[in-house]
């Protein structure tokens, strides 16, 4: 059975913490050792003791009040009450977005994960980074996994997104986006040149009560843009290719941008 949140819960904000540990709704009472990532953070960062209160989840959609007890270097927490986490978005998103230089990218991915994204591809372009190496890649693929944990956390979300191995545009266009599309996903490549953009509400202020389209894969360029074969080829493939207003955005700013429109257009940012 679900438990309301106190009234101090609506109030003050306490630490969340991401838990691979397997948690039901129904587990009222049962203690867990948290992971040390987690540990280490309320211990070392936070400052934490026994008898402090956090708030875990493990992407069931809901939220875990727990108390914690520190036993030597390990921390352990006793879930206390079970409640509905309410914060994940009403439209289903996918982050298509090229691999740049230096800290772009992971910016790109921690700002579209506290925008509600709920999937994200790293793609290697013309003008992106070269492929990494296979030990590079695997290292890059968990730095990646873990910037979409410590957004969650921050957002207060109910899931993590999952940030899938890093992969060619033309493979993802030939071998991942044809399910995609058929399954409902609208797709988006931003493109300076394109003569449209995205569709503005109708007459009742909400594109989204006019428009059934729910879930969208969004397709961003790296630092020098997609070129115009490559734009070509998202066309071809089924993407509508739109122009973001008169300024051309960083790479970093293009995705968070976009999800923000999709969710002030169809999901829930100006609900």
């Amino acid at each position: 059975m679900l438990s309301k949140p106190s009234a101090a819960n609506k109030t003050a904000r306490h630490p969340r913490v991401w838990i691979e540990a397997s948690v039901q709704p129904g587990d009222t009472g049962k203690t867990i050792e948290l992971p040390k990532r987690s540990a280490h953070h309320l211990l070392k960062v936070l400052r934490a003791k026994s008898g402090d209160c956090i708030e875990a989840f493990n992407g069931d959609g809901h939220n875990y009040h727990a108390t914690l007890s520190v036993q030597g270097k390990s921390l352990l927490a006793t879930i206390q009450a079970v409640t509905e986490n309410q914060s994940e978005s009403s439209i289903q998103t996918l982050l298509v977005q090229s691999i740049a230089r230096g800290d772009r990218t992971e910016t790109s991915f921690q700002k579209s994960v506290e925008l509600g994204v709920n999937a994200i591809q790293p793609i290697y372009t013309q003008h992106s980074i070269p492929p990494l190496k296979a030990d590079r890649a695997a290292r890059k693929a968990e730095h990646w996994q873990a910037i979409a944990i410590s957004a969650a956390e921050q957002s207060g979300r109910s899931t993590v997104p999952y940030v899938h191995a890093a992969s060619t545009l033309n493979t993802w266009l030939q071998e991942t986006w044809p399910e995609l599309r058929d399954n409902g996903y609208t797709g988006w490549v931003l493109a300076p040149s394109a003569t449209r953009s995205f569709p503005r509400p109708g007459p009742n202020g909400h594109a989204g009560l006019n428009d059934p389209a729910a879930q969208h894969a969004v397709l961003i360029g790296p630092e020098t843009g997609l070129t115009m074969d490559e734009i070509q080829s998202a066309v071809d493939a089924g993407l509508q290719a739109v122009r973001f207003g008169p300024r051309i955005l960083r790479t970093e700013t293009a995705g968070p941008a976009v999800l923000s429109t999709l969710q002030a257009l169809y999901g829930d940012l100006l609900a």
